[in-house]
């Protein structure tokens, strides 16, 4: 199998990492000794480790930068509206540091409320949440303050929190930094009643519904606009934790980065995993946005994929990524695509294969 084959050249890191995965070959499982000498060879095996240029054996070239970072977006409570930021860190096995710490649990239910069903949780996206002070290094919880719908403000450290929630929600809820164990993964509510299911891929212990980093182009916003102008496609409805200018590129230039690695500023380095698959919650009101089913629409009619995980196939607008390498994001970094990385993507879609055995 392709493991063993190339086992005689993967770094011990990786190695592991695929082991955790789900491969087994024979040099995988023994992994190589920090030690090991490798003779000297004309191509560049960085690319095996998410950073190197394209393929597994592509000499190292010049990335010319492909844009730079417009906005950067953290959300502190799941299916809230969040705070925009200049700068943030992005920590290995979380993402941007704070994002989607808490959650809003159902006491009724004892399931973390998703914006995704629409019908019971769609007036979250009227409440914003903010940190009140930086995070100390490596914390991704501190003090929060949450505006109401109304226009009041409650803090996490009042004791009435969870009732002034619960009163504005109209239903009893508390917010909570862990989800619940065992939880079966988040379900989107589709046009057709057909409920679908979105978290298979997060990570035991977190608020995503997929991968710890979302990110989309000024590019896909803007092609969507012109196939529907009467349209708002606002990032807001795409909740984005990176929006990446990419200048005068036109079309879901995303799609064409999956399996590649993305080098932002003098430090990050993500792997795009997946596409981003899109649900009704993109058409929901929020703020000065109005209800528009043309949002979904547009993108199920020009920009539909398969995803076997779901078993089916969805629109999809913007990217997963995983962290390669964490570091600290700015406004403005250069944004360079690098090599192509098929044992990370491989590592995610198994990671996100045995979710979903897991949860089925």
């Amino acid at each position: 199998m392709v493991a063993d084959a190339l086992a005689v050249v993967i770094p011990t890191r990786l190695a592991a990492d695929l082991g955790g995965a789900g491969f087994h070959g024979r040099g995988i499982e023994a992994g190589l000794s920090p030690t090991l000498q490798l003779p000297p060879m004309p191509f560049d095996l960085s690319a095996l480790d998410g950073t190197g240029a394209s393929g597994l054996f592509s000499p190292r070239m010049p990335s010319p930068p492909l844009g730079s970072l417009h906005a950067l977006l953290r959300y502190p409570v799941k299916s809230m509206a969040g705070e925009a930021l200049t700068s943030v860190a992005v920590l290995a096995e979380h993402g941007l540091q704070g994002d989607r710490a808490y959650g809003v649990l159902d006491l009724d239910t004892g399931r973390i409320a998703s914006a995704k069903q629409a019908r019971r949780w769609s007036a979250l996206l009227g409440f914003h949440a903010r940190f009140t002070g930086a995070l100390a290094d490596g914390r991704h919880h501190g003090p929060l303050a949450i505006a109401l719908p109304d226009g009041t403000t409650v803090s996490s450290d009042d004791g009435d929190l969870d009732r002034s929630l619960s009163q504005a929600i109209g239903r009893p809820v508390r917010l909570t930094a862990t989800p619940p164990v065992g939880q079966a993964e988040y379900r989107a509510e589709s046009e057709d009643g057909d409920d679908k299911p979105m978290g298979v891929g997060a990570a035991p212990g977190t608020f995503f519904d997929f991968a710890p980093i979302h990110l989309v182009t000024t590019a896909s916003l803007s092609h969507l606009h012109a196939l529907q102008p009467a349209s708002r496609f606002d990032v807001a409805r795409f909740r984005p934790n990176l929006v990446i200018d990419t200048g005068d590129a036109r079309g879901f230039v995303e799609n064409d980065w999956v399996g590649r690695t993305l080098a932002i500023g003098d430090e990050v380095q993500l792997c795009v995993t997946f596409p981003c698959p899109r649900c009704v919650m993109t058409t929901l009101a929020q703020d000065d946005l109005p209800a528009d089913p043309d949002v979904l629409r547009t993108a199920a009619r020009h920009n539909t994929q398969w995803f076997a995980l779901l078993a089916r196939s969805m629109p999809v607008v913007g990217a997963y990524a995983t962290i390669v390498r964490g570091g600290t994001l700015r406004l403005g970094d250069r944004v360079r695509l690098l090599g192509r990385t098929p044992l990370r993507r491989a590592s995610a879609v198994l990671h996100a294969v045995k979710r979903a055995v897991r949860r089925g």
